[in-house]
């Protein structure tokens, strides 16, 4: 369940504006690029932030817990047995507000906060959430570590689900750049809870998208490789479905054992695997076939 921010002696944070500027006179730039992360991608676990921000654990957390005390993060989870749940972390009362201000949008009140948390904390597709954001933190890591890599852009479902018209709902949109070359993609996360044709017919929204001119490489991340085979085994049994589309698949524990920049991609209609700075542009992917 969600903690309530406190002070040190127990008393509710306030949310006042006098509260909001004296605490983001206490924010460094690292704390100011977390709660935009967080404004956008709405919830991360003390481990994604401490390998997009902190490099180790241990000194995320020391910070993690100052944020959350002062009221500018909020945490929550999980009683689960045996062992602990990771704290997923989300923006408290005045980080909400800190994060309004500087970018000209009305202030949220702390109860329309806690209501968020209290939400985002109960929401089922929680799980689904941080999946997606695992993906994207572990190409923005990676790329931390990398020179010639970056992680040029990061949307949300939301976002990226309003700028396709709403003729596709993907899980998230990246553009990823690798040694002065670029490729955008589209993600889909799968958890397996959905039958694989429904799965499937999520590509005609993509192929109604690409005959506007707007397509890209399409991600399917599943949750195993048994999955992934029975993914490539309907897809080949219905080419059309495929539709000139680049549409490519990577099992969860290939993608977190590789990494997600490297040659996981299983290319649907092929035997071969990407990298994916390398998976063929869609109208590439056409002229081939």
């Amino acid at each position: 369940m969600p903690e309530r921010p406190t002070r040190s002696g127990g008393h509710a944070l306030p949310g006042s504006v006098a509260d909001a500027i004296a605490a983001g006179r206490t924010l460094t730039h690292r704390d100011r690029e977390l709660i935009a992360l967080l404004a956008d991608h709405k919830a991360l676990t003390t481990e994604q932030i401490a390998r997009l921000f902190y490099g180790h654990a241990n000194t995320a957390r020391k910070r993690l817990v100052r944020l959350t005390e002062r009221g500018i993060l909020a945490r929550f989870r999980t009683c689960v047995r045996p062992g602990s749940q990771s704290w997923r972390y989300t923006l408290g009362t005045l980080g909400a507000m800190i994060h309004a201000a500087a970018h000209g949008d009305t202030l949220p009140t702390p109860a329309k906060t806690h209501d968020k948390v209290l939400k985002l904390a109960q929401n089922p597709r929680l799980n689904h959430l941080l999946g997606v954001n695992e993906f994207f933190v572990t190409l923005k890591s990676h790329a931390s570590n990398n020179d010639t890599c970056d992680l040029a852009e990061w949307w949300n479902e939301q976002s990226i689900t309003e700028a396709c018209a709403r003729i596709v709902r993907p899980d998230g949109y990246g553009k990823w750049t690798e040694n002065g070359r670029s490729t955008g993609f589209f993600l889909e996360y799968d958890t397996g809870t959905e039958k694989l044709e429904t799965v499937l017919n999520k590509l005609d929204g993509y192929r109604e998208l690409a005959s506007a001119d707007v397509s890209h490489p399409i991600l399917f991340l599943l949750p195993g490789v048994k999955r992934q085979n029975n993914f490539h085994r309907l897809a080949s049994a219905n080419p059309a479905a495929l539709g000139g589309l680049s549409v490519a698949s990577a099992a969860v524990d290939d993608v977190a054992t590789t990494g997600p920049a490297d040659a996981v991609w299983l290319l649907a209609g092929t035997r071969t695997r990407f990298r994916l700075i390398d998976l063929p542009h869609p109208a590439a992917h056409r002229r081939a076939a």
